[in-house]
């Protein structure tokens, strides 16, 4: 009897990318920390490092055509200048996960604001459903079994300057950008100076 493979899976995410010299920062914390304990299997590629804002769903075999356009959409209607973001600690996300993130506190108030304006723009686009009404900021490095405790860097500091949308196949360490929208500043325009 002929077994049938397994359908590959297609994630869908919003993200804010680390730019390079964050993501070099964050892997050299990553390296600090782990030292000889690092596994060769389980990093996070440098290209790769993001913080997730919203996740619309793994989809078998493609991402369904209407919630791409939706995506889309949405991406488009958010409206935001550029924002600082800090990540000042490294360990494991909870007291039973494994694995390697940055994560912080005060210095990602902007980033939460930006999370739950892309989520107003996702529920006028139809796709409100995907909406993380719990976020907790974070930037995966590792995926490992290990436990690390968290503890205080120094902060990894960058300027958010794109949103991205990127389609991912689940366990293949495959990222396709599906869209990208630059965050602008607004000029005001004043009459009559």
């Amino acid at each position: 009897m002929r077994q049938t493979a397994e359908p590959q899976l297609h994630g869908l995410f919003y993200a804010i990318r680390l730019a390079p010299i964050a993501g070099t920062l964050a892997i050299d914390a990553m390296q600090r920390l782990m030292g000889s304990r690092l596994p060769e299997r389980g990093k996070v590629a440098l290209g790769h490092l993001h913080t997730t804002l919203h996740h619309l769903g793994e989809h078998p075999d493609a991402v369904p055509e209407g919630t791409l356009l939706a995506a889309v959409a949405a991406g488009g209607d958010v409206d935001m200048a550029p924002f600082g973001i800090a990540f000042d600690r490294i360990g494991s996300l909870g007291p039973r996960m494994g694995g390697l993130a940055l994560t912080g506190g005060a210095e990602l108030r902007k980033l939460r604001d930006f999370q739950r304006a892309l989520a107003a723009a996702m529920k006028s686009a139809g796709i409100g459903r995907y909406i993380r009404t719990k976020f907790s900021p974070h930037v995966s490095l590792l995926y490992c079994d290990e436990h690390v405790a968290i503890q205080p860097i120094e902060p990894i500091r960058w300027e958010a300057t794109e949103l991205v949308l990127i389609e991912s196949l689940i366990g293949q360490g495959v990222h396709d950008v599906r869209g990208t929208w630059p965050l602008q500043t607004r000029q005001i325009a004043f009459s009559g100076w």
